[in-house]
Formats: structure tokens, C-alpha cells, sequence
């Protein structure tokens, strides 16, 4: 993918103070985007068969709910324990933004000009954080998690979650 040339990479405080708005939430459930024309790997022409339409589909949303109320100066106003709908999902040609049911991630996220909630890659970096003791402590400043809800079966990564995912593939 080609960057602009005067490209720097952004901290990560850095770009929470450019995103529009902030979250720590559960993700509820995930929802394929329907079967289309750029929903598809290359070798696939048509749904797979025997399988509902978007399954297998590059793109996806996902429900999520409001772990704690929004970090300080999000401009969404919406009580922690609210249920979001959130799109633009899944595997793109540059950068990918995924999500896993049942785990708790830190967004940056925008509102597009249909206020469809989409994440939002501040300066082309990564929109999505996974809930891990490090991505807190970089957080802790946003949020003040002792006024969050302890949501129940949520899941959280480990310190070394990056090698599990990587053992996966």
C-alpha cells in the first residue's frame, strides 16, 4: 500500500486525541456483510455452497456494548452498557480490522455521513486495540475504569496473545 510520502507513524496517545470518538467494549455477536462483488476471496465466484449468503465474506459487522462510558472528549454520548452497531469490518486490500466474539477491545471509531459507526484508522495505524494489561495502562489516562461495568464472560488477551494468533495461522 503506498503511504504519502511525508508519512510519519503516530503515537498511539498521539492519535487518541485526533479520534473522533473512543469506546471500551464487549463484542456481542458478529454478522457477515451479504455475499457482493468485493465480498469474496479471488477464487471464490459464487457463495460457497450449502452456505448462507456472506458466509466466508471478507467484510462483517459486529454488535457491541459500552464496557465504561466513552473516554474523555468522544463525541458520542451514549451510557456505558449501550448496545452499538458497528461496520466496516474484516480483511481490506491495505489493512484489516477484526474483531472476535466474546472479547473486549478499546476502539477508535467515526461516524460516517449516514452516522454509521466505522472504525476510525487515525493516520492509517491500527483503529482496533485488544484488551490486554499493556493497552490499559496505555488507556488508563481515557478512561476511569473503576466507574466501568464488570460485564460478565468477558474475555480478555493475554500478555502474549499476538504469538497465540500467530501459532494459530
Amino acid at each position: 500500500c503506498q503511504l504519502p510520502a511525508e508519512w510519519r507513524p503516530l503515537s498511539e496517545g498521539c492519535r487518541a486525541e485526533l479520534a473522533a470518538i473512543i469506546v471500551y467494549a464487549r463484542v456481542l455477536a458478529l454478522h457477515p456483510d451479504p455475499y457482493g462483488a468485493y465480498n469474496y476471496l479471488p477464487w471464490q465466484r459464487a457463495p460457497p455452497a450449502g452456505h448462507q449468503q456472506g458466509a466466508g465474506g471478507l467484510f462483517y459487522s459486529a454488535e457491541i456494548e459500552l464496557l465504561c462510558d466513552q473516554a474523555w472528549g468522544s463525541m458520542l454520548e451514549v451510557p456505558a452498557g449501550s448496545r452499538l452497531n458497528l461496520t466496516g469490518l474484516g480483511y481490506f486490500s491495505c489493512h484489516s480490522h477484526t474483531v472476535m466474539q466474546g472479547y473486549a477491545y478499546f476502539f477508535f471509531l467515526r461516524m460516517d455521513e449516514n452516522y454509521i459507526l466505522l472504525p476510525h484508522g487515525v493516520n492509517f495505524q491500527e483503529a482496533i486495540f485488544p484488551d490486554t494489561q499493556e493497552n490499559r495502562r496505555m488507556f488508563a489516562s481515557l478512561f476511569q475504569f473503576s466507574n466501568c461495568s464488570q460485564a460478565q464472560h468477558v474475555l480478555s488477551f493475554s500478555s502474549d496473545w499476538e504469538i497465540q494468533e500467530d501459532n494459530r495461522v
